[in-house]
């Protein structure tokens, strides 16, 4: 968990407070989580950009304020359970923080960026110019879901490339399209009508077509309702989503399906655990 509508949320809460921000200190509790290529400098740097990708959010950092040169860049990826918070004051780091940037905004005040992380599994990067894409992840990322990148001939032929996998291994897969986790997956094969067990070989281009617009609906909600919060994400802010609000199949097993009133199920597909209607998605297609 955070995937992309997560992330997205992230560097849209922090990108207003971090732009311009100097970055006076870096102070490691757990310096494990921490790879560095190179030696490219982020002490007494500036930061000019928030992007992301996937599920990596990216902080670009310039020599000065005015952006004369992109020097280097600090990439996040929260995995399970990471957080990136900001303080505007300061307070002991909490348990759990890895990572503390100190950092000074425009006027000289002092701020904080932490990288929280339970599980340990999060990383921090500090990287030289395009250093990104000597991370293998990264570097084998597919097409952001919202872009005109990611084409219906795209996904047809990512499908035809793998006929024995199942529809949500293929969706799961960061090369086939960026940042769809398992939270998005579930729910777009739901609104798809695509049992997530279903063969690829399976697909007609229609249901292929249908499935490409459920994911890009999935993913776009999922952002403008600022994420799913279950038990660990929150924004940049410490502020929870509402997307779970919104969740039609994904841990409701159990309960009834919002279209046919069918109990909802729980089963294991590439690894995961999924949730589906056995009504809405059938595994045999019908004549």
């Amino acid at each position: 968990m955070p995937e992309l509508p997560e992330v997205e949320t992230i560097r849209q809460s922090l990108s207003p407070l971090l732009l311009s921000c100097e970055v006076k200190e870096i102070e490691m509790f757990c310096p494990e989580v921490v790879i560095q290529y190179g030696d490219a400098p982020v002490l007494n740097t500036f930061i000019f950009d928030l992007r992301r990708r996937g599920k990596y959010l990216l902080l670009d950092l310039s020599k000065d304020r005015s952006v004369s040169q992109h020097v280097s860049t600090i990439m996040v990826h929260f995995r399970m359970t990471g957080k990136l918070l900001y303080k505007d004051s300061f307070e002991e780091a909490a348990k759990h923080t890895h990572v503390r940037f100190h950092l000074s905004d425009e006027s000289g005040e002092k701020r904080y960026l932490d990288f929280n992380d339970v599980r340990r599994f999060g990383r921090v990067w500090l990287l030289p110019p395009g250093g990104e894409k000597l991370d293998p992840g990264f570097s084998r990322l597919g097409p952001e879901p919202l872009s005109a990148e990611w084409t219906a001939a795209n996904f047809f032929s990512q499908i035809k490339r793998r006929p024995r996998s199942t529809v949500k291994a293929l969706l799961l897969n960061q090369e086939v399209v960026a940042g769809v986790g398992n939270i998005y997956c579930d729910e777009a094969l739901f609104r798809a009508g695509i049992h997530p067990a279903s063969r690829n070989e399976s697909l007609s281009e229609s249901d292929a077509l249908r499935l490409q617009e459920a994911v890009r609906e999935v993913i776009a909600e999922g952002i403008g309702h600022k994420g799913t919060s279950f038990s660990d994400y929150v924004d940049g802010l410490g502020n929870s989503g509402h997307f779970q609000l919104q969740l039609k199949v994904f841990q409701r097993e159990g309960e009834a399906c919002h279209v046919c009133g069918s109990e909802i199920e729980k089963i294991r597909v590439a690894g995961r655990g999924t949730h589906f209607c056995p009504v809405c998605q059938p595994l045999e297609k019908k004549d």
